[in-house]
């Protein structure tokens, strides 16, 4: 669900290009860098018009709606100013800069306040030098901007929210309260609802409970309850007093207590019958193939949603089917995922470029994650009442898989490899108690010291 604190690949593509040369020309920004930017967040297919000039600015316009500038030499401050003020003179509705010191997204729309600290536009401000806002480097893409879903907007209402509610003295506070407001709408506009399919009456307490459950980061009453607290003055000033969070202390804690206990409780118990049973039913979908696939994807590799949407034929599948390309790790895929990806590359078009690609664009673009959400859904409401499956969400079936193969005996470092998951992270797949049982279990089990082979040589 949540970021994890790595840079997306074609971000720290383009940090490399703008921060190592020493001299970029504009030529050489027009033929290598603007191209980079624009391939890899899909503006490729769209109207683009570029405007060099004096050999100091570079202007690209895409579909009259989004300017995306570059200068060969001039500071970001003054930089960000000059082109703040074009999205007034010209109308455009969105401004994003690429500089040798990051990238900086600006909103026209974006409400302006009176004091020093709230005038600014600025959307998310990835900086090369810091990792403040880089993990939401996809919320630049046509979609997200103008696109269908238009999800940028969430984080532009941040900055407004900022601009009419924050005075200069509570300066030193803003980061807090824009870093649970940026985590929280991320999740929600990876798993709930685009922005532009919903209004803020809309999000419910419920969602923030899925939230906190879904979250690797918050796992205690106080962390839950100052999430909540960040959210809430958000969310009122959008719905009003009467809103959904509009909540007191004492019911906030009792749902805290509620939400975490959940969260540590729940599991997935799911048998080989019971996965049977789901692929029979997915079978009888219009995507069938790929549905199953997917599904078998993330019970048997514990691919994370985003890295499902963009795995590609070419990069991270063997041509025989038998291996996945993960990062810098080549790992066996098991032999029923074998066989559904091969039925699923007779399926798709020979060019295809995505495993899970968009079919409406022959499967050169990427599958959105609420295509996935969808299906995770449809299981959930038609198919496990009838097995008694709970959990069956993406994070459900990581946690499951991660127990599972520690219960085979594989070794902790081998899944936590596999499956990417962190040191800090574990906590969210097991915790104490449990990893102590399985080891006391292990322990048990010894015929000899594992210390014995070291201390032969040490008697001679």
């Amino acid at each position: 669900m949540e970021t994890t604190g790595r840079q997306d690949k074609p971000l720290a593509k383009l940090k490399s290009e703008l921060v190592t040369k020493k001299d970029i020309d504009l030529d050489c920004y027009e033929h290598n860098i603007l191209p980079l930017f624009l391939n890899s967040l899909h503006y490729t297919d769209k109207r683009i018009n570029i405007n060099k000039r004096n050999g100091k600015v570079c202007d690209c316009i895409i579909d009259t709606k989004i300017i995306v500038r570059f200068y060969r030499n001039e500071g970001e401050k003054k930089a960000l100013s000059e082109l703040d003020g074009i999205l007034d003179s010209k109308g455009y509705e969105w401004g994003i800069l690429l500089h040798r010191k990051g990238i900086w997204l600006l909103n026209r729309d974006i409400y302006r306040g009176d004091e020093s600290f709230t005038c600014d536009r600025i959307v998310f401000a990835m900086s090369f030098t810091g990792s403040k806002d880089n993990n939401y480097f996809k919320y630049l893409s046509y979609d997200n901007l103008v696109g269908e879903s238009r999800n940028a907007k969430y984080f532009a209402d941040i900055t407004e929210y900022k601009n009419r509610n924050f005075s200069s003295t509570n300066k030193a506070s803003w980061a807090a309260y824009s870093g649970a407001l940026k985590r929280f709408f991320n999740y929600y506009a990876e798993n709930r609802y685009n922005y532009s399919q919903v209004t803020y009456m809309n999000i419910t307490f419920s969602d923030f409970e899925e939230y906190v459950k879904a979250s690797s980061n918050i796992n205690s009453e106080t962390s839950a309850k100052n999430q909540f607290s960040y959210i809430k003055g958000f969310m009122i000033s959008k719905t009003g007093p009467d809103g959904e969070f509009a909540r007191g202390r004492d019911e906030l804690l009792g749902r805290c207590q509620d939400i975490l206990r959940k969260k540590n409780d729940e599991f997935v118990d799911i048998t080989a019958a019971q996965v049977r049973e789901l692929i029979d039913a997915l079978a009888k979908d219009r995507n069938g193939t790929r549905n199953i696939t997917l599904f078998l994807m993330i019970m048997g590799m514990g691919i994370e949603r985003r890295k499902l949407c963009s795995l590609r034929w070419d990069y991270e599948i063997a041509k025989d089917m038998t291996h996945i390309q993960m990062d810098a790790l080549s790992v066996k895929l098991p032999r029923i995922l074998e066989q559904s990806l091969k039925e699923l590359r007779m399926e798709e078009p020979e060019d295809a470029v995505y495993v899970f690609g968009n079919c409406t664009t022959k499967y050169m673009t990427p599958l959105k994650e609420g295509s996935i959400n969808g299906m995770l859904d449809r299981i959930n409401k038609t198919i496990k009442n009838q097995n008694g499956i709970n959990m069956i969400t993406p994070a459900g079936l990581r946690r499951w898989l991660f127990l599972h193969l520690l219960d085979m005996n594989v070794s902790l470092q081998e899944i936590m490899c596999m499956m990417n998951i962190s040191v800090d992270n574990l906590s969210s797949y097991i915790d104490d108690a449990k990893m102590r049982d399985r080891g006391k279990t292990l322990i048990n089990s010894w015929d000899r010291h594992p210390m014995d082979e070291f201390f032969e040589g040490v008697k001679g």
